[in-house]
């Protein structure tokens, strides 16, 4: 597995929803890691950093740092990390890995086999570059059909969300293309307590 020393989470949540948000230098020597919360037009919101002895564990306090709005969370190490994110609501929970190109969670061509009609289905994407990222999102259904077909525009370092609503509330498959890399976040929620996170898929 590929090693990488920046990870990136699209959403650390307000309101309801806590956030556990723990990275671990995997090194021999210590790291200095520097922990970068953004808003959707991806300016700087809130920041912090702290030095991790080998295979020492840091929870980043950015939950109770900034409860104010929805943000993404970008961690950047002197050296090789690994991280996970827990977000919890009564008896949902959603867990993501942080993703980096470098372990094939962000990428140019995401792709997600499953969306679910009735649920509800929110989709978030992270433009991680300093540039503006054009996508292009295509609602399928199981068939193969092109049920929605739609393009956005997200800003350097920010973040872009949409529901089932936009992509038709459809029993398929969501393909999404981006001019620059992503990190894309699926969010189910079966309503009755019961939620499914999921990272998409990178074909390219």
């Amino acid at each position: 597995m590929a090693l990488t020393r920046k990870i990136y989470f699209p959403q650390i949540a307000a309101g309801n929803w806590a956030d556990w948000v723990q990275v671990v230098n995997i090194n021999q020597q210590p790291a200095n890691v520097q922990a970068i919360a953004r808003n959707m037009q991806g300016i700087l919101v809130w920041q912090t950093s702290n030095t991790l002895q080998p295979y020492q564990a840091w929870v980043i306090p950015v939950d109770p740092a900034y409860p104010q709005a929805d943000v993404s969370l970008t961690v950047i190490s002197t050296l090789p990390i690994v991280g996970e994110r827990h977000c919890h609501a009564g008896t949902e929970v959603l867990a993501f890995p942080g993703a980096s190109p470098e372990t094939k969670t962000a990428g140019t061509r995401l792709f997600f086999p499953e969306t679910v009609y009735g649920c509800h289905d929110n989709f978030r994407f992270l433009n991680i570059t300093e540039y503006y990222a054009f996508v292009t999102v295509i609602s399928r259904d199981i068939n193969g059909f092109t049920v929605r077909r739609f393009t956005g525009q997200i800003p350097p370092l920010g973040f872009w969300i949409f529901t089932d609503n936009e992509i038709g509330n459809v029993q398929g498959t969501l393909e999404v293309f981006s001019t620059q890399p992503v990190v894309g976040e699926r969010h189910l929620h079966y309503g009755n307590g019961v939620a499914v996170g999921q990272l998409g898929q990178v074909l390219s």
